[in-house]
């Protein structure tokens, strides 16, 4: 079966799955597209410093780029570092939606892709500790406090759900290990 015809017969077999799959998507899409727009007003702000005040979406970092450039930056690399993080959370969610079989939904690639996720999500709720901490001390450097609460989100939820996702990759090795077992008896 060539690939186009795989592609239809998922989508006839698995209409759920693939819709899930478009969704995400364009998740991973506007992720990209958050993160590549606060690149360029970044890298713009160097050049014109009245561009640090609208970023993104109103996030006003001129305070801190006036201060210090390089503070600046390293705050600014921590918040594109989260963007960059979620959204590849979501590209291996994409991937996982394109190799499962939910006849066979046990397989080692996915198996390794629930994992990676799960780790993933967990070096995010990390990232975003860290971040919150650089930024609430450079906040107390500069008595200016910037909103970046859309860019950061909850980290404990991203720890929790981490943990979670590793459980259900743990579950779902075994159950690899299970339909190996079973395929080799039949």
């Amino acid at each position: 079966m060539n690939r186009k015809e795989a592609w239809k017969s998922k989508w006839e077999n698995q209409p759920l799955l693939m819709l899930l799959t478009v969704v995400i998507w364009g998740i991973f899409i506007g992720l990209c597209i958050k993160a590549g727009a606060l690149l360029f007003t970044t890298v713009y702000s160097l050049y014109d410093p009245l561009v640090a005040q609208n970023l993104y979406k109103g996030l006003d970092m001129s305070v801190l780029r006036e201060w210090h450039t390089g503070y600046y930056l390293a705050a600014m690399s921590l918040l594109l570092g989260i963007l960059v993080a979620k959204a590849y959370i979501f590209l291996l969610v994409i991937r996982i939606f394109l190799k499962i079989d939910l006849v066979h939904p046990f397989s080692r690639e996915v198996s390794v892709l629930i994992s990676r996720i799960g780790e993933v999500t967990v070096q995010v709720g990390l990232l975003i500790i860290v971040t919150s901490g650089y930024l609430k001390w450079l906040s107390s450097q500069t008595m200016h406090s910037p909103a970046v609460g859309g860019f950061l989100g909850g980290a404990f939820e991203y720890l929790i759900m981490g943990a979670v996702i590793y459980a259900i990759a743990l579950v779902f090795k075994r159950g690899v290990e299970i339909q190996a077992d079973n395929d080799l008896t039949v």
